[in-house]
């Protein structure tokens, strides 16, 4: 009989041994008394010998005649066939899933009941962000096994590096056992690697709490464990990245749409943030453009205290600064944050960076900078290289349509502002006057105007040019615009004259704005050209009234008006419109 035969007897018709296997003869004691009945028996059955179950199979063997002249009979380990058959099982529920927790939770679980291990663990290494992850515990609490991050070290890395296996039988005594599995019980370790071509996809880890160490024949049965997970998880995360690269295109889709539907800025920020909201989770977002080589202007930011404000910063400050210096991504997480030397932080904007991650991007047009994307998240290791894939591929669609929306917001100041000045103009001011009355006439809010007019200006051409007066002109707008409200348009109206739209302020409130604005313009002298030059102002305030005022033109006669009754009084002052009745001529 052949030798390399397992558990196997040839067995004459009345139940003499004929020849066995070697595997067989240290049963063969056991085995002999049973033969008469086993060659009688069903053709398969089961026996127990020396206290384990086996499967016995029997075969006839004829001859030539088609006479029975022997019978074959085969056993085998109950609990290597129920491992064949438990491990077909499980291949067959975790290839129907393409669910990664679905996945971990039955690896786990089956793996547990064919070692008869106590409890389970399944950490998933993430190569895109260097890291084992818990992935998924079975009778062990969450916070027994902590992410480990980028520390290459330990059974854990061992076992990923080696791309192997591990057999621990009494793991309290092992000089690398960690201190919170011995102190959940834990007194014997049986982990291996998972595997798929040349890629670490994790560790199936199997732990006993109780004095009955796993055996080398386990490691076996875990690594074929393993090598079917491997396959499914692989096949889950190609699932999952499909899903992702189907998810990533139509997010890009929608953004091309929404940003190329407008070239108004502020619509255009809007859309960017929400494309950003659809790739990838954050708590932080900012757009931020290049001013010039040396300041950058954050024009919409994003907080976990919502809308910011615009600012500006220096480009040497900022992970967005950074980016619009040298032209590069980033993708970054705590400790790994920029030096000093790199970017100053801006914590009021980026948070805790040591605690944080981000991921930032420049905008490029024609090979040149003209902006940065910054996404960011308060919590360590939130994003992976396709993260930050995704936030590029998008950032080339933001660049283009930020571009044009500059462009036409440039060309639409032009036909808005006093070059000069650099204030709204006259036709500007008059489309906001009308607005704002409309606004009054629906909501019954208030509206006041004043008309500013520079005294004694001609003298100043006359004495010192026009090269100064101009400038002069621009001074004082620029001190005036410093001192009204945000919500106040200053316009220059022509020549020396500029005009103030007061929205929601009454009558009075608006005289005491006028008087304290010619007082703060008269505080201190202008220095131009170094010539020392002293400005006061004449202003008329006028507020509107319904049935006063059919149009914004007439608000700004009654305003002129108040304005011509300053100028009679001497100058240097501010009238209203309620005087006009005693003090105007007939």
């Amino acid at each position: 009989m052949d030798g390399s035969c397992q558990l196997a007897v040839l067995v004459s018709p009345s139940g003499e041994v004929v020849a066995c296997s070697e595997a067989l003869r240290p049963l063969l004691p056991d085995v002999t008394p049973l033969l008469p009945d086993l060659v009688h028996a069903e053709p398969e059955n089961e026996v127990l010998l020396q206290g384990r179950r086996y499967t016995v199979t029997r075969q006839p063997l004829l001859n030539e005649a088609g006479t029975t002249f022997a019978f074959l009979i085969a056993l085998q380990a109950v609990s290597v066939r129920r491992a064949d058959h438990r491990l077909s099982e499980m291949v067959i529920a975790i290839s129907s899933k393409l669910d990664i927790e679905h996945v971990l939770e039955q690896v786990v679980r089956f793996a547990m009941e064919l070692l008869d291990a106590d409890a389970g663990s399944l950490p998933l290494y993430d190569p895109e962000r260097e890291r084992l992850t818990i992935g998924h515990l079975v009778n062990l609490p969450v916070n027994t096994l902590t992410p480990i991050v980028t520390q290459r070290r330990g059974l854990m890395w061992q076992l990923i590096k080696q791309r192997t296996s591990i057999l621990i039988a009494d793991y309290p005594n092992h000089p690398v056992a960690l201190p919170e599995l011995v102190h959940r019980g834990v007194r014997s370790l049986l982990a291996t690697s998972i595997v798929y071509g040349n890629t670490p996809l994790g560790i199936l880890a199997l732990y006993r709490m109780r004095d009955e160490p796993f055996q080398e024949s386990d490691r076996d049965i875990l690594q074929a464990i393993a090598l079917q997970t491997a396959i499914a998880l692989h096949s889950s995360r190609m699932y999952q990245r499909a899903m992702r690269n189907a998810d990533e295109r139509y997010a890009l889709y929608q953004a091309s749409l929404e940003m190329g539907a407008t070239l108004d800025l502020e619509q255009l920020y809007q859309a960017i943030h929400r494309a950003v909201s659809r790739l990838v989770r954050h708590s932080r977002f900012m757009i931020a453009t290049l001013v010039d080589q040396r300041t950058a202007e954050y024009v919409y930011v994003y907080t976990p205290d919502g809308r910011q404000p615009v600012q500006r910063w220096p480009v040497t400050h900022g992970l967005a600064g950074y980016v619009l210096r040298f032209g590069v991504s980033l993708r970054l997480s705590g400790a790994q944050m920029l030096a000093v030397p790199g970017a100053q932080p801006l914590p009021e904007l980026e948070g805790n960076l040591a605690e944080g991650s981000f991921m930032a991007t420049p905008l490029i047009v024609d090979d040149r900078i003209i902006g940065a994307l910054v996404v960011g998240s308060d919590q360590r290791d939130v994003y992976a290289m396709s993260d930050l894939s995704a936030l590029e591929l998008l950032a080339a669609t933001v660049a283009g349509a930020l571009h044009n929306a500059m462009r036409f917001a440039h060309i639409q100041s032009l036909t808005i502002t006093d070059v000069l000045t650099e204030l709204v103009n006259r036709r500007h001011f008059f489309q906001i006057l009308h607005h704002e009355i409309e606004r009054s006439r629906r909501y019954r809010t208030p509206v006041s105007i004043a008309m500013i007019d520079l005294d004694h200006f001609k003298q100043v051409n006359d004495t010192y040019g026009h090269v100064v007066g101009d400038k002069l002109l621009r001074e004082v707008a620029l001190r005036c615009r410093r001192y009204v409200r945000d919500v106040d348009i200053l316009a220059r109206y022509g020549g020396e004259e500029y005009g103030l739209i007061l929205p929601e302020t009454r009558y009075e409130s608006a005289l005491l704005a006028a008087e304290r604005l010619r007082q703060h313009v008269m505080s201190v002298p202008f220095t131009i050209d170094g010539h020392l030059i002293s400005m006061t102002l004449s202003i008329g305030v006028a507020s509107f009234q319904a049935d006063v005022h059919p149009d914004p033109s007439s608000l700004v006669v009654d305003a002129d008006r108040a304005l011509y009754l300053a100028k009679q009084r001497g100058r240097n002052c501010v009238c209203g419109t309620k005087e006009l009745s005693r003090y105007a001529e007939p």
